[in-house]
């Protein structure tokens, strides 16, 4: 507990004690002063306790180590296969070079070929002795971080929170009081510390899109649709995929018309600006003439609405084209960090293209030739409000909205969070890029908590509410079963990690999957489980405390199945209303305005409205009407009573027959 929040402490209960001790009843019966006294005595040893914190005794980290935890824990992660391969097994793995390794098989070799071979064998050895020292090495630093973690979090007290009177005094005493109960760290690191999260599924029993990775999905609110574009899975996909949020149906809207690329890719970015996505980078086929895979370096802008491509031809600074970057949108500029280029390399640039002028600019970056670059970390654009930026070396503007509030963010930029080195190695950083400053800076955030596992191809979202970022999945190759299966929020204004409880958990994590924030969850779909594809079903990550709480209540009973809702109950039943999104206006939902000018053009044409222009009659023929509907219903009268004589009349003759043959 830092002594900013001690002293606050001392403050409240300073003023609660002198306000039970002035409140004291002499007149009082004997167990109302028994409970006045206890409330005195509760009050001063929390003081007391605030004042002087008891240090709890932890065994150091030294001794827990050698004692064999840290060695159990790294046996357990380690395989059976220790990596080592032979220089002929070397060989093999290559399918060019299995001619030539079966003819050195069956041929003695030469002194100098032992020898060569000899200290390929060393250098090996050498490499996987680094590699064992490099993972024993993360092991104990893992270790001695969760035994400080743990001591840190014995050595937060759980403190109620009282509301207490303001004693009128001077009005500079009242003001500082007032801003240091309005103060919002605190209670905001009581609601982060104890989150629970709730999973659900919705089965779709119409068409679903194949199974893939890589490919990524965006939410149009105005639309009420999430849109798919690109991914790999038994093939590179170039198609659109359109899912209404209300109904959950999927639909294949096509390549689209305009400047259509040629092929699919994978591992790019769509990033909505103006209700328009912005494609960017990504993966193509396998090369196997250069023996490499390709990366686009094109942009180029979709529409939805019209189902159009637009293929910019920007100019200015020269931007290599990339995949697994991150890209935001900061007012008019499409900014990019990161990323692999079609060699390997992964960059550490930060570009921006001016979405007006259609000009791209390779930004300076402040110390950055210290500065490592990352893949397949993931990002999002953390401003109070919209941002109007002319320049990102100058300072920019907030633009104010009708009915929002701007966000409680005390550092404004991207985040970006996690990653891989070019080493491969994952890293937990969380860096922050910064604007209006010349050059522009990239931090890294010194958090405090519990902080994730050092992931990569995981998802990021934020969730207003709680004014938190949630981290979950992703895949970690130093870890047995390197795909991960849990969830970390970061509360913005104090930097602080926490884990969340998961009810209703998935079984295997995900990694390499996309994810969208929809009112108060977070849609998930596709990626790549344990070593497998994630299936095509739609899974739902509930965030508002107040609706997991309503959903642990009605499955109290349904602890160790997975909550599964058919896409078609979920429309039609209103008991799961809990379940639904809320982001929906009828108004505004396109299929439900070409359903109704569809009905409109029917009622149109139908026989009903027709206007005719004859003269009406000038007579009464209601007589006639009636005489005319009598004469109609004794006509049907005497087909009836016909008919009925038909009947009889056969059936008189089949028992006439009968009686005969049976005297015969």
């Amino acid at each position: 507990m830092d002594s900013q929040k001690r002293k606050r402490l001392i403050i409240q209960y300073s003023l609660k004690l002198k306000e039970l001790k002035e409140g004291r009843d002499n007149s009082a019966s004997k167990g109302q002063r028994a409970h006045q006294k206890s409330r005195v005595l509760k009050t001063e040893s929390s003081m007391s306790m605030v004042k002087q914190p008891q240090q709890i005794q932890m065994p150091p980290v030294d001794d827990i180590i050698s004692k064999g935890e840290c060695k159990l824990i790294f046996l357990q992660t380690q395989s059976d296969d220790t990596g080592f391969r032979t220089f002929n097994e070397m060989m093999r793995t290559n399918s060019s070079w299995l001619t030539q390794a079966d003819k050195l098989a069956n041929t003695l070799s030469s002194p100098l070929q032992l020898k060569n071979r000899l200290q390929f064998n060393h250098s090996q050895a050498l490499k996987f002795k680094n590699r064992i020292e490099q993972k024993w090495n993360m092991t104990v630093k893992e270790v001695a971080d969760s035994i400080i973690q743990k001591q840190e979090q014995k050595d937060q007290y759980k403190i109620k929170l009282v509301h207490l009177k303001i004693n009128h005094t001077d009005a500079d005493d009242v003001g500082q009081q007032q801003e240091e109960c309005s103060s919002p760290s605190l209670s905001q690191e009581v609601i982060t510390t104890n989150l629970k999260f709730f999973w659900f599924h919705i089965s779709i029993s119409d068409w679903k899109p194949p199974i893939r990775e890589g490919c990524t999905v965006t939410y149009i609110q105005n639309l009420n649709k999430c849109i798919m574009y690109g991914g790999i899975g038994n093939d590179l996909f170039k198609t659109f995929v359109t899912l209404n949020t209300q109904s959950w149906v999927w639909k294949d809207i096509g390549t689209g018309v305009g400047d259509v690329p040629l092929e699919g890719r994978f591992g790019h970015t769509a990033t909505l600006y103006k209700q328009q996505l912005i494609i960017y980078g990504g993966e193509k086929k396998y090369n196997s003439a250069m023996k490499m895979r390709e990366c686009y370096g094109d942009v180029r802008i979709f529409t939805p609405s019209d189902k159009t491509w637009i293929q910019l031809k920007p100019y200015g600074d020269v931007v290599e084209g990339r995949r697994n970057h991150c890209a935001e949108v900061v007012g008019k500029y499409f900014i990019v960090y990161g990323g692999i280029n079609s060699y390997g390399k992964v960059l550490t640039d930060v570009a921006g293209l001016n979405l007006e002028t259609c000009k791209w600019t390779s930004f300076q970056i402040e110390n950055s030739t210290g500065l490592e670059g990352v893949s397949d970390a993931t990002s999002l654009a953390m401003f109070k409000s919209e941002v109007k930026m002319e320049n990102p070396y100058f300072s920019y503007e907030w633009v104010k909205k009708k009915g929002k509030s701007f966000l409680p963010i005390t550092t404004e930029g991207i985040y970006v969070f996690g990653g891989r080195l070019q080493n491969g190695e994952a890293v937990n950083d969380l860096r922050i890029i910064q604007f209006g400053f010349k050059p522009i800076k990239i931090t890294k955030v010194k958090t405090k908590g519990q902080a994730p596992l050092a992931r990569y191809s995981h998802s990021m979202n934020y969730f207003r509410q709680t004014n938190v970022i949630i981290i979950y999945g992703g895949r970690n190759d130093s870890k047995q079963g390197n795909i991960l299966n849990d969830i970390f929020v970061l509360q913005i204004q104090q930097f602080s990690w926490s884990q969340v409880q998961q009810i209703q958990q998935l079984k295997h994590g995900k990694c390499r999957h996309s994810s969208v924030s929809i009112d108060s969850k977070i849609l998930i779909f596709g990626g790549y489980a344990q070593h497998v594809f994630a299936n095509a079903d739609i899974q739902l990550l509930e965030l508002d405390q107040n609706k997991v709480a309503k959903m642990i209540k009605d499955n109290k009973n349904n602890k160790n199945r997975d909550v599964v809702i058919h896409s078609d109950e979920l429309v039609n039943n209103n008991t799961l209303k809990v379940f639904k999104t809320e982001y929906y206006n009828e108004a505004e939902d396109p299929d439900l305005k070409q359903k109704k000018i569809q009905e409109n053009e029917i009622q149109r044409l139908c026989y009903s409205n027709f206007k005719s222009f004859m003269p009406l009659p000038q007579q009464n023929h209601s007589s006639l009407v009636n005489e005319y509907k009598n004469k109609r219903e004794q006509a049907k009268l005497e087909i009836l009573k016909n008919q009925f004589n038909d009947l009889s009349r056969r059936n008189s003759r089949r028992t006439t027959s009968d009686f005969k043959i049976i005297e015969q």
